[in-house]
């Protein structure tokens, strides 16, 4: 059964590839002597007046189907008015058109836009399966017709008479149809409770004639657009065998299979090729580019960042795909990107427009005759800065920022104006402004500030501001060597001086243009969080606990994110866009859920992205499910003080320090704030002396504060002049029974062992006090990108963490550490999966080493 499902999927995979490899092949042979070149100037050679009435009519044809749609929301009595139906509909016909796998892409977004319009989503299951399988139904139809010789098309059939058995297939379509509605009707009458979906299958036969009926006329005008005077029967009975071979190849939207049917069938009944090409042209811009345009347009309108999440994390883009068949899951994944970057095409397009047009010739009389050439050159430069600016600005665009709604505005407005000063360009002059009507209709869905741009994004930003430009020079260099000679003297045309001259004028102002964006907005961002407030965190940790590190938030160098509810607490740094929350939330594990809910989001709205530095493995699990990946940054030693002691064989090394000092009348004690002056200023001559030349860290690492260490007990060995030697401030952990510890420092002609011994004595002290775990800090990246089987981005991040030297010198702490035999716990990064690891942890090690100003 396995392998029979397993081959299914491979043939559902195999069969449309195989059918567009055979077009593309039959392709080849038939289009040999063809010239596409030829093939557009024949188009643009045509009337305008024909080339309106053909978009009219495709635009009506897809208008047409929408028929489907009110058959579908009167039968399920959906609650939405005509215009948004009509909407929906034209999003999902003309991305069909394009993208659609035999209709699935249709399915799809039907139930994407109608889903939050009905609560029986069972009935709207069945509802838009009837629909997608009504749309066979008026082929059906004109397959009888075919059958029945009505449309005569036996010339073309006589040459493939298996073409029979499939015209044949599909004219049964229809009676069977009607079999099984009228089935469905008498079972549903007998029941009680009748199902809500009613089979208006009579509804559904109408509207698809009338879709396959004006489909039928865009390809007849056509041909009757060029030249091309056949009988409509005889072109109607080739439309109806090539949209049939369409339908069955299952390739997206039909190309190439419906266009090679129906190009052989037409030069079976001895029509020109090139004539025929052309039209297939023609129908596919009227019927499929236009209409996808425009749904574009519908798109941006109507799709909300809510919408599109429910298209991303819905399992089921059609009641009845199967999640094996790759090439509609990859369908899946194109269609939800086309959607939710419909936006940034459409702007993206405006700067192709404004590249086009700035590349072109200008008829200096067309607009404003007396401009004179130095102000052209001027308008010429900005205009390509604006179309540059256009061509990069959807990077960011697609992520909704307000600052990106403000640039393209100011970006569209500029390229409007600046193309209608420097001369008329239709496109721009007419396109722009719409573009302009569409992005202030939608000003409402631009609610973040500003977003971040990750390594790869700023590089293909960089990349395709560097190509644009080059293509600029390339073409604007290329007419002015092949138009120089045949212009009239009116018009303003790129001399090698003019590009020149545009060009620096872009390279200057594109960079300062978004530089200029990017520090107003910043400065016009809120702070996320408040500043830190020691009264209110001491209030908080003593009433909702802390952890580990908790007892940092006193150095004054990170910022507060309290939950709404009150009950957790976030500690936070900035370095660039990152923000970089210092271990798990501090207080009530029940809100922790919460306040990482609400500060992603709010950073998420402001444009920053989050890390997490120094969290435990306990919550990984909470970090991942808002999709997080981790990187072991090092292990934690705990030292089990009820098992701890100096007794006993393995422990003679520890002994033997600790009656060594005593021998030497070094004596052990421990202070509690508030301290005087004098006895910091002690502190802070041998936390200078161990310093020397280096610098204070801070964030992960206390840092010699006098109002810091105010906060909490401070352990210190004196020698047997009373002088202090070494001390380390006792850093609570705000969880019952634990205690941990933060500076470790000494003086320089401090005696070896000096260390140990205040340690030793700190474990008896504490155990006396009745705490049951010491913290002794983390020996980072410990067992960490060593093995040959570690990532490589571990390796290298490794390497960085190691080699700058965040911190002082950690060489042979963990064996320092090892003698206490700890229980080691691993201590990791949680960092976004689209971030550098490397870059991440680069920045990590520069907010470490920031001064404590900087980093709030």
């Amino acid at each position: 059964m396995l392998i029979k499902k397993n081959a299914l999927s491979i043939l559902k995979i195999a069969f449309p590839i195989a059918v567009l490899l055979f077009v593309i092949y039959q392709s080849k042979k038939e289009l040999t002597n063809l010239s596409f070149k030829r093939t557009l100037m024949v188009i643009n050679g045509l009337e305008r007046t024909d080339l309106f009435i053909l978009v009219l009519i495709g635009l009506l044809a897809v208008a047409a189907m929408s028929l489907y749609d009110y058959v579908l929301k009167h039968s399920l009595r959906l609650s939405m008015t005509n215009g948004k139906v009509f909407r929906v509909s034209w999003i999902a016909n003309s991305f069909n058109n394009v993208l659609g796998f035999g209709g699935l892409a249709g399915v799809g977004l039907r139930m994407m836009f109608y889903k939050e319009h009905t609560k029986d989503h069972k009935a709207l299951v069945k509802g838009i399966a009837w629909l997608t399988s009504s749309m066979l139904l008026g082929l059906s139809v004109f397959s009888i017709f075919v059958a029945a010789r009505v449309l005569p098309v036996n010339e073309v059939i006589q040459e493939k008479p298996w073409l029979w058995a499939v015209v044949i297939g599909f004219a049964l379509i229809l009676p069977l149809s009607l079999a099984v509605a009228k089935i469905k009707g008498r079972k549903a009458g007998d029941e009680e409770n009748e199902d809500k979906v009613k089979n208006p299958i009579f509804a559904y036969i109408g509207a698809s004639v009338a879709e396959w009926l004006m489909a039928g006329a865009v390809i007849y005008f056509a041909l009757f657009a060029m030249g091309i005077h056949a009988d409509i029967r005889y072109v109607f009975g080739v439309f109806v065998i090539a949209a049939i071979g369409g339908m069955i190849s299952l390739v997206p939207g039909g190309f190439g299979s419906f266009d090679l049917l129906f190009l052989l069938g037409m030069e079976q009944l001895g029509y020109h090729q090139e004539a025929i090409v052309t039209s297939i042209v023609l129908y596919r811009i009227a019927y499929s580019f236009i209409p996808f345009i425009l749904g574009l347009f519908f798109a941006a309108g109507d799709l909300t960042e809510n919408t599109m999440k429910r298209l991303e994390t819905n399992p089921r883009i059609a009641p009845a795909i199967e999640t094996t068949n790759v090439l509609l899951v990859v369908q899946r994944a194109i269609l939800v990107r086309i959607l939710q970057g419909s936006l940034s095409l459409i702007v993206f397009v405006a700067g192709l427009i404004v590249l086009a047009s700035v590349s072109l010739p200008i008829d200096r009389l067309t607009v404003i005759p007396h401009i004179p050439r130095p102000a052209l050159l001027l308008f010429n430069g900005l205009s390509l800065s604006s179309a540059l600016i256009l061509l990069i600005l959807p990077i960011e665009l697609y992520k909704r920022t307000k600052r990106s709604y403000t640039m393209a505005i100011t970006a569209l407005v500029g390229g409007f104006v600046f193309s209608f000063l420097k001369g008329l360009n239709i496109s721009a002059i007419f396109v722009l402004p719409m573009i302009i009507v569409l992005l202030v209709l939608l000003k409402k869905q631009f609610v973040r500030e500003q977003a971040s741009y990750t390594l790869g994004q700023m590089i293909f930003a960089v990349a395709l501001f560097t190509v644009a430009l080059f293509n600029y020079n390339l073409i604007a260099g290329f007419i002015w060597d092949r138009m120089k000679k045949v212009l009239r003297h009116e018009y303003f045309v790129h001399s090698t001086s003019h590009i020149t001259y545009a060009t620096i004028m872009a390279i200057i102002i594109v960079p300062l243009f978004f530089f200029i964006f990017t520090v107003v907005y910043h400065k016009r961002t809120k702070p996320i969080g408040e500043k830190a407030d020691p009264d209110r965190l001491a209030a908080f940790l003593n009433e909702k606990g802390g952890n580990a590190l908790s007892h940092l938030g006193f150095l004054g160098d990170k910022r507060f994110y309290f939950s709404s509810d009150g009950n957790a607490l976030l500690l936070f740094g900035k370095i660039a866009r990152r923000l970089v929350v210092l271990g798990d939330p501090s207080g009530q594990r029940e809100s922790f859920p919460l306040v990482l809910e609400e500060f992603l989001n709010e950073a998420h709205q402001k444009g920053f992205s989050v890390l997490f530095y120094q969290i435990e493995r306990e919550d990984m699990a909470l970090y991942h499910d808002f999709g997080y990946n981790f990187f072991k940054l090092g292990e934690e030693a705990y030292v089990d003080l009820n098992t701890f002691t100096l007794t006993g064989k393995k422990k003679a090394g520890l002994r033997a320090i600790n009656n060594r000092f005593e021998r030497e009348e070094y004596t052990f004690h421990v202070d509690h704030p508030p301290f005087s002056d004098a006895f910091l200023e002690e502190l802070k001559q041998i936390s200078d002396e161990w310093l020397g030349s280096k610098k204070e860290k801070g964030f992960s690492l206390g840092f010699f504060d006098p109002s810091y260490l105010q906060k909490a007990p401070i352990a210190y060995m004196k020698n047997a002049e009373g002088e202090i030697i070494a001390f380390a401030n006792v850093m609570p952990m705000y969880q019952e029974g634990e205690i941990s510890v933060d500076l470790m420092r000494y003086r320089a002609d401090a005696p070896n062992g000096i260390m140990d011994a205040l340690f030793i004595r700190m474990f008896l002290w504490a155990k006396e006090e009745g705490c049951t775990s010491f913290n002794m800090g983390m020996a980072p990246l410990a067992n960490v990108g060593t093995a040959f089987t570690s990532f490589w981005s571990e390796r290298f991040a490794a390497v960085i963490f190691n080699n700058v030297r965040y911190m002082y010198s950690f060489s042979g702490l963990r064996a320092f550490k090892e003698k206490y035999k700890p229980e080691w716990r691993g201590k990791y990064l949680a960092y976004r999966k689209n971030r550098s690891l490397s870059v991440t942890m680069f920045l990590v090690t520069r907010l470490i080493g920031k001064s404590k100003k900087d980093s709030v």
